[in-house]
């Protein structure tokens, strides 16, 4: 077996899919009204709760309610009941709302959002608290963890030096990954591909061969649902990750990854395989279930996706197949001869706020400050001891009713009790453990050392700044997925590929670059 195979996969968590979300379980015992990492000893609730109003998105499993035992957990070790303001889980309608709320001035205790400059645009404008001074008097467990992650604090921090939010911080840092057919490499007498060269062969032999032994050319070998972006690993094998507008070079200048060179060598090489038939033809429209469909059917044996899916794939397939085997890989080669990838999990996730104008700011930032303890740690992520998860050999290990469960995911019962993953706490590595398998957390750990760093997600803007990205920059991508589609297709010659550029810059892309290049700075000095 090739070393650059990363592993296979073995069963389904519960019949479901660990793609890496961070499930947040809030059943707080009582919080220290000090500074001590445990909670334990620390003051019991007030007698009197304290309302606390949060605005956080909703959930598909139905609304949350203080009625939740989970919920019912935190009212009463915590000393606060949650007011929980009526929220849509729609991304847009929640924005719209949460903009809404905002342009008013009167807004719930707590507002969480993802988009992290509407976060701080809010606090520079005076709509949310500046958490500084309370980290400095109030969260020493948050700075503790901070320091154990620099890059965290750096993300959250604006630009004029002031936090206006805390975020959940995440453990995992892989996220897509090339999953393949190990079966039907063996099958063939190949080895995993490393290059362009020998992905071209394996797709071809794939497409030829008949690997699925049915007697039939109907193999599609490489297939996707998440259009453009599926095609990541075939353009960063040219040095572009085609999931971001921008990269940085070595001397610290944003450059625009869409008009760069090696884009234009990944588009020959995506268009070869298009032309050739080896990647899916309908790969700008694919769905999941088609997705799902043609690998665990036998008609496509390569894909790029979240690294958990090879289980899930697995599970699927083995049904039907007992022997079929997919397996992660590791990147490409790249320009420089050396496999690697930008594609990663952001260092945070979701964001909370506090309204300037709470009554409860101090109760708040108790609360935060123990989410973050190593009691606090231990219960956002695993939940009650003996009601969510028990200790096996000296580790946390859920429940057998949520990892067992015959129709709902481990997930789906979590959240029907009344875990969320909006607060900012610390992920702990050990829940990703608990949560996946053995052969699952191989896939997770061994792609870390090809992962490099990626283009900050966490640029703040000055208003003209945001007028150029919001305008230009939109029109700029909207172009770039037509023509990138098109020369993919071969509906464009790659002839045209300089018209093509000369356009971009018709756009407006070097007023972006100047906007991100001003707003990279700033970052850089954070």
């Amino acid at each position: 077996m090739s070393r650059r195979i990363i592993h296979g996969a073995a069963g389904a968590v519960g019949g479901g899919i660990l793609a890496v979300a961070f499930l947040l379980a809030l059943a707080v015992p009582a919080l220290a009204a000090g500074t001590a990492e445990k909670s334990g000893g620390g003051a019991t609730a007030p007698a009197k709760p304290v309302e606390i109003s949060v605005f956080m998105p909703g959930r598909p499993e139905g609304p949350i309610s203080n009625d939740m035992p989970i919920i019912k957990a935190i009212s009463a070790k915590a000393g606060i009941l949650f007011k929980w303001e009526q929220a849509p889980s729609d991304d847009k309608q929640y924005t719209e709302k949460f903009n809404i709320l905002v342009a008013s001035r009167d807004i719930p205790d707590l507002m969480v959002n993802n988009d992290k400059e509407l976060l701080n645009r809010g606090g520079a404008s005076g709509v949310f608290e500046t958490l500084n001074g309370h980290l400095d008097s109030s969260m020493p467990n948050v700075k503790k963890r901070w320091a154990e992650k620099p890059v965290v604090e750096k993300m959250i921090r604006n630009d004029d030096g002031k936090i206006y939010y805390l975020a959940r911080m995440t453990a995992v840092k892989t996220m897509n990954i090339l999953i393949g057919r190990q079966d039907w490499l063996d099958k063939l007498g190949l080895s995993v591909p490393t290059t362009t060269d020998e992905m071209y062969a394996v797709l071809k032999a794939f497409k030829d061969k008949d690997p699925n032994g049915n007697g039939k050319a109907d193999e599609i070998p490489f297939t996707c649902r998440g259009k453009l972006n599926s095609l990541t690993p075939f353009f960063e094998a040219y040095g572009v990750f085609i999931k971001e507008p921008f990269y940085v070079d070595g001397n610290g200048k944003v450059k625009y990854a869409y008009t760069d060179p090696g884009f234009k060598a990944g588009l020959e090489y995506a268009n070869r395989l298009y032309m050739d038939k080896l990647i899916d033809n309908e790969y700008a429209t694919n769905d999941l279930n088609i997705w799902s469909s043609r690998l665990t059917n036998g008609l496509s044996g390569m894909t790029f996706d979240v690294f958990v899916r090879a289980e899930f794939l697995n599970n699927l397939i083995r049904k039907g197949d007992p022997k079929a085997q997919f397996l992660g890989y590791a990147p490409l080669k790249g320009p420089d001869g050396k496999p690697a990838t930008r594609d990663q999990q952001n260092p945070i996730g979701v964001g909370t706020a506090v309204s300037a104008k709470s009554k409860y700011k101090a109760e708040i930032a108790r609360f935060f400050n123990w989410m973050y303890s190593d009691e606090g740690i231990l219960m956002t992520n695993f939940g009650v001891e003996g009601n969510q998860y028990t200790f096996v050999n000296g580790q946390p290990a859920y429940m057998d009713r949520l990892m067992k469960d015959p129709t709902k995911t481990p997930q789906f019962v979590l959240y029907s009790e009344g875990w969320r993953d909006n607060w900012p706490y610390y992920t702990d590595l050990r829940y990703e453990n608990a949560m996946g398998t053995e052969l699952q957390n191989k896939i997770r750990d061994s792609i870390v050392p090809y992962i490099i760093p990626n283009f900050p997600s966490a640029l703040s803007y000055t208003d003209e700044e945001r007028k150029v990205i919001t305008g230009k920059l939109s029109q700029l991508k909207t172009y770039y997925e037509e023509m990138a589609n098109k020369f993919v297709m071969g509906v464009e010659p790659l002839s045209k590929y300089d018209e093509y550029v000369k356009k971009s810059e018709q756009i407006g892309l070097q007023d972006v670059l100047k906007a991100q290049q001003s707003a990279y700075d700033r970052f850089a000095k954070r």
